[in-house]
């Protein structure tokens, strides 16, 4: 599925990436990798990598998210903060800060920014305070974001 479209990328001189998510063809930065190495594609297949999403599979963002992918494999890096519970099936989107990732974003943007990175990362604005208004969720947010990755 993924061989033939890298083909196709190839000969576009495009670049594409592959998102890692829960329930998908990728869990974790360590799968994604896998499969570019596997494919023989790191010129045309990079990692969209969502920490947030990596927490199903216990993935920490740093530093083993971050090291597995850092040498050539990031294309892209959505941002959001979660609490997952795996046993229990839930996750729960969290307010930038206040999520099991809090602590993990500032040494994942120090990082990127001593090995520099120069791709995009992205803000999902997925959170909101509880009742459905997502425009105030990204109000409460994307200052944090930016302090810490912008």
């Amino acid at each position: 599925l993924i061989a033939p479209a890298c083909e196709v990328a190839r000969n576009a001189g495009v670049t594409l990436v592959v998102e890692t998510g829960n329930g998908t063809m990728v869990n974790s930065n360590w799968t994604a990798r896998r499969l570019i190495d596997d494919l023989d594609a790191n010129d045309v297949l990079k990692i969209l990598w969502d920490p947030a999403n990596n927490c199903w599979c216990h993935e920490e963002a740093w530093p083993r998210g971050y090291e597995t992918a850092k040498d050539g494999y990031l294309g892209h890096i959505h941002i959001k903060d979660v609490q997952v519970d795996t046993p229990s099936a839930t996750l729960e989107v969290r307010r930038m800060g206040e999520g099991q990732l809090a602590i993990q974003f500032q040494p994942v943007a120090d990082a990127l920014r001593s090995d520099g990175y120069d791709g995009v990362i992205s803000f999902e604005s997925v959170y909101h305070p509880g009742d459905g208004d997502f425009e105030a969720g990204f109000r409460l947010c994307i200052d944090r974001f930016k302090t810490i990755f912008g």
